[in-house]
């Protein structure tokens, strides 16, 4: 009986002694594999001289950016130069568009403004951030739009109260 006892511990501890080698090996294997898609990515190159950045960093992702986007938005007038006049400066006419929008909030920091945009799309809408300057601090302003008329900017805005988020009706003119 002491050797079947003695013959069952010494099979045991050559199984997990079996075990941990096995264990092991899989284990260095696997964090010898090469991780997809990382190897195919392009390394930024090192060479960049340090001064010519100024303290800032490459964004690697510069070019998915639509064009403005990060931008303040321009308030400015659009001015169009009038189809047969004779130079573009002698004659520009200011187009008077009018359009709406429906603000669903200002926030102080972005994460609020990104938590409101992230409700707002639950619901199928789209929703923008911008910022701007009020009492000397950056705020952000989350809304949708624009919309050609006030029936339009209502019907969202009727959406969005629905769905228990309180909005307003902004009227931009040009």
């Amino acid at each position: 009986m002491a050797t079947s006892k003695s013959a069952i511990f010494w099979s045991f501890t050559a199984g997990v002694v079996v075990s941990l080698i096995i264990t092991a090996g899989v284990f260095i294997w696997v964090n010898e594999a090469p991780i997809p898609f990382v190897s195919k990515v392009q390394q930024v190159s090192s060479s960049v001289d340090e001064r010519l950045l100024d303290g800032k960093s490459i964004d690697p992702n510069q070019k998915l950016y639509d064009e403005g986007q990060g931008e303040e938005q321009r308030k400015d007038v659009a001015t169009v130069t009038a189809p047969g006049s004779a130079a573009a400066g002698d004659s520009t006419e200011i187009i008077n568009t009018e359009r709406y929008w429906v603000q669903a909030g200002t926030f102080p920091s972005n994460d609020e403004a990104e938590s409101m945009r992230a409700s707002i799309a639950f619901i199928g809408l789209d929703a923008q951030i911008s910022t701007a300057t009020q009492g000397g601090k950056r705020v952000y302003i989350v809304r949708t739009g624009p919309f050609d008329n006030t029936n339009d900017a209502e019907e969202i805005r009727q959406t969005l109260a629905d769905n228990g988020i309180q909005a307003s009706l902004i009227h931009q003119r040009n």
